[in-house]
């Protein structure tokens, strides 16, 4: 049974090889194992949320945004105040005045609703996201791909970013979710960029995209998001001036309103170099010089992957670098791990070998969120092992940095070239 689908595609690239290999069909054994491990992994997730749900579900984030929707509801400043106690870098509004009126609606949510709200909430964003994943790696957009969303979304409850951001009730799967559904619409999509450019209004990070859609000569696209993150500032200039003024005109680029960089939970290039030669002397300049040496090196990789029809592999490479360069990450940040684990399981089921299947298996470990336990390891997530270390503690910025390089070896090796010359549909 084929059901059509057309709002997303693979985007139309450049082919290094010629015209885009045809869409493809799951394989039905690939189907039904990641049914079975998706329903255990997404039936004992609920479970654990229904046994605990203080701990699993607290969505702490969750309550101050309905703070910060309340405010704004009642013409309460969000920036001249924390919206928790009266310490700096504590509980903070760090979000823009358009994220602030999209929280307005959650302000009066409790009890059972509340928890329904952040938790089915998520899960739906996760199965669109994976959806439309599988649709850039150049799977049909048939009934087999969609209800696979689910099971995948399942299994991503056990990525600790994913893992994090249910927790908290944090907006991260919603960004995810934004972008990744922009990128999927075909180049010659009208609205191409807008949703990026919305993501971008919520929090500033996504942003980083338009340079990837430069980089990859979609300028329209780039435009489009330009104009839809505009169209979200004036929004909120018009609704709140007087608090859109106060956030564009430095409190957005305020560090002391995050906290400090050598953060033990600040997940980012920055945090690594604070925490390791400290904050005086040339930190800054180290970090800036870093930074945009990882995201210079990143785009080109990107842009050449997306040539090449990896775009999926570019989109979740740039979102790591995005996490990596940015001055302040925390673990439920890093929700781009998820369109990468994806990405490497379809490498590792379609061209298994000594690199691919390893470099799947490790990223899949580290990205691992209550996973551990059970393999009678004491420690939920790596950040748990060895809690002091430099190497486990920066887990994520390390494996950014091996997925960058592992991207320029795939490249060199041929890419999407030595694996789709001879693509045929799987019935």
């Amino acid at each position: 049974m084929d059901v059509s689908l057309p709002t997303i595609e693979k985007p139309t690239v450049p082919s290094a090889v010629g015209s885009a290999p045809p869409r493809r069909a799951i394989p039905l054994p690939v189907c039904c194992i990641v049914a079975v491990m998706g329903v255990i992994a997404g039936g004992y997730y609920l479970d654990l949320v229904l046994r605990e749900p203080r701990f699993m579900l607290h969505l702490t984030d969750l309550g101050v945004y309905q703070i910060a929707g309340h405010r704004v509801s009642q013409g309460v400043s969000l920036y001249d105040t924390p919206l928790l106690g009266h310490a700096r870098g504590v509980m903070e509004f760090v979000y823009t005045p358009f994220a602030a009126l999209l929280f307005v609606p959650l302000a009066g949510l409790a009890g059972v609703a509340r928890y329904c709200v952040a938790g089915l909430g998520n899960v739906a964003m996760v199965v669109v996201s994976a959806w439309a994943g599988l649709s850039m790696l150049g799977y049909r957009r048939d009934l087999r791909t969609v209800l696979l969303g689910v099971p995948i979304a399942g299994l991503a409850l056990w990525c600790e970013p994913i893992r994090q951001t249910m927790a908290f009730g944090q907006v991260n799967i919603l960004l995810l979710m934004l972008v990744v559904v922009d990128m999927a619409l075909p180049d010659s999509a009208r609205c191409k960029g807008v949703l990026t450019g919305v993501a971008a209004g919520i929090k500033l990070t996504p942003a980083f995209f338009v340079l990837y859609l430069l980089a990859t000569k979609r300028y329209r696209a780039a435009g489009m998001a330009v104009g839809g993150f505009a169209a979200t500032v004036l929004v909120g200039a018009l609704i709140m001036p007087r608090d859109s003024l106060t956030f564009w005109s430095g409190a957005f680029a305020d560090p002391a309103r995050v906290g400090v960089p050598q953060n033990n939970s600040n997940e980012s290039l920055r945090g690594l170099l604070a925490r390791t030669i400290g904050v005086a002397g040339i930190h800054q300049v180290l970090w800036l010089i870093a930074a945009l040496a990882v995201a210079g090196i990143c785009l080109m990789l990107a842009r050449r992957l997306s040539r090449a029809g990896d775009e999926l592999a570019a989109v979740a490479l740039c979102g790591l670098t995005m996490t990596t360069v940015s001055p302040y990450s925390w673990v439920h940040h890093w929700v781009f791990l998820f369109p990468a684990l994806i990405v490497l399981a379809d490498l590792a089921i379609r061209r298994p070998g000594v690199v691919t299947a390893p470099i799947a298996v490790v990223t899949a470990v580290i990205a691992s969120g209550g996973v551990l336990p059970l393999l009678d390891v004491r420690a939920s997530s790596v950040f748990d092992y060895h809690q002091h270390s430099t190497l486990y503690h920066n887990a994520y910025i390390w494996l950014t940095l091996v997925l960058i390089a592992a991207a320029a070896g795939y490249l060199r090796s041929g890419g999407r070239a030595s694996r789709e010359v001879a693509s045929v549909d799987t019935p």
